[in-house]
């Protein structure tokens, strides 16, 4: 095995293919890999627990502009308001399996969703890996949050109705290994609701990649690895079931035209708004190609 792999989050398997994008981070190069026996996608080498920490310093939350923090075009608090036209939809399939009950958040951000759960009826707590977001969940909600990674954090076995990860799986080192933690946690028929980008699961990203391998080159990607992991619909119904949930129902959503990230060139910019549209319309239809998946399992 080459010295900058690792084995396959999922599989672990250590025959992977390149995938054609990397991060250059802390002198460091992250290659993007392709599992050849599940199709998981991730980066190697795995990021250091110190260089997770310069990741997600207060910068992350403060930064204004698509190439660090919230990786978007506004900071991240200005990001969670915007984002949260999605928390019904997200609730509501949730509350179709477990409708109240206690429920727990990994990943709490600056609170906006967990603050929501609240008001619809559940009784919510959480952690939260940076300070300034932990601080924010209490200031400014009230929210039973505690400053953690998910890691680190430890409590009763069977002790939530629900555990949320939205826009975390993406971002931990060992995504099934917290999963089956999430798991020990969860009440029996207790659920877990994950919620993470599906960026090459769409039309542009099917495109990107397609282009890339016939060209034989790999595109650096302007901020940190922040995204360790990459899942597709397939790869995200894997990981709950060998997680040990006793059934993954994968739902398919997209964000409007209007709404998306652009980078890149002006052309590329183009080329992305003008394939969101009949993206759109297809995942709206269909519920395929989706640049958002929201993955649920039941103990």
């Amino acid at each position: 095995m080459l010295e900058d792999a690792a084995p396959c989050p999922l599989c672990g398997s250590c025959d992977q293919n390149s995938f054609p994008i990397y991060y250059l981070f802390n002198q460091k190069r992250f290659e993007g890999k392709q599992c050849e026996r599940c199709g998981f996608i991730f980066i190697a080498p795995r990021p250091t627990q110190n260089e997770l920490a310069l990741m997600y310093s207060d910068e992350y939350f403060l930064h204004d502009g698509a190439d660090f923090g919230a990786h978007a075009q506004h900071d991240y608090e200005t990001a969670a308001i915007r984002g949260s036209v999605k928390f019904p939809a997200i609730l509501g399939a949730i509350r179709a399996v477990k409708p109240n009950g206690k429920f727990f958040e990994i990943g709490c951000g600056m609170g906006y969703f967990l603050n929501f759960v609240r008001e619809q009826g559940y009784s919510v707590s959480g952690i939260e890996y940076s300070a300034l977001g932990t601080k924010m969940c209490r200031e400014k909600f009230g929210l039973d949050v505690v400053q953690s990674s998910f890691e680190d954090f430890s409590a009763p076995p069977e002790s939530y109705d629900v555990i949320f990860m939205g826009d975390v799986l993406e971002h931990l080192v060992e995504p099934l290994a917290m999963l089956q933690k999430a798991r020990t946690l969860l009440k029996p028929s207790g659920v877990v609701a994950l919620e993470v980008p599906a960026t090459f699961n769409s039309i542009v990203g099917r495109v990107a990649v397609a282009a890339l391998a016939a060209l034989g080159k790999a595109r650096k990607l302007p901020m940190p690895p922040y995204h360790v992991n990459e899942f597709m619909p397939a790869t995200l119904r894997a990981m709950i079931l060998k997680a040990g949930f006793a059934n993954a129902n994968i739902i398919q959503r997209i964000k409007p035209p209007n709404n998306i990230t652009l980078r890149g060139t002006a052309v590329e910019k183009l080329i992305k708004h003008s394939l969101q549209y009949p993206n759109y319309a297809l995942t709206k239809a269909f519920g395929i190609l989706g640049d958002r998946l929201l993955g649920l399992g039941v103990k």
